[in-house]
């Protein structure tokens, strides 16, 4: 029997590692449509960057931090791949 409901990921059936923005991050990973997909970059992006800045002072989230950067990193390749961001920059 196939999913109806394309809303639901691999997350959807397992728990978050990182509820405070990982669900963001996947969206915008997952996202097809370009008229949708710099909307889910920007929330993901502002997720994760307020988690970062909420860890600030944890020292005990290393984890999270290191795959909070790489995070970042994978949307930062997805604007310049798919959004075309930083084109025509020298």
């Amino acid at each position: 029997m196939a999913l109806r409901d394309s809303s639901l990921t691999a997350s959807s059936f397992s728990p978050l590692r990182f509820p405070n923005w990982q669900r963001e991050y996947e969206s915008a990973l997952l996202e097809t449509d370009k008229s949708v997909l710099f909307k889910r970059v920007e929330v993901a992006e502002a997720a994760i960057l307020a988690r970062r800045d909420a860890l600030e002072h944890d020292s005990s989230s290393q984890t999270e931090r290191v795959a909070m950067e790489d995070a970042l990193a994978n949307l930062r390749v997805l604007k310049r791949d798919q959004l075309h961001f930083g084109e025509g920059e020298k």
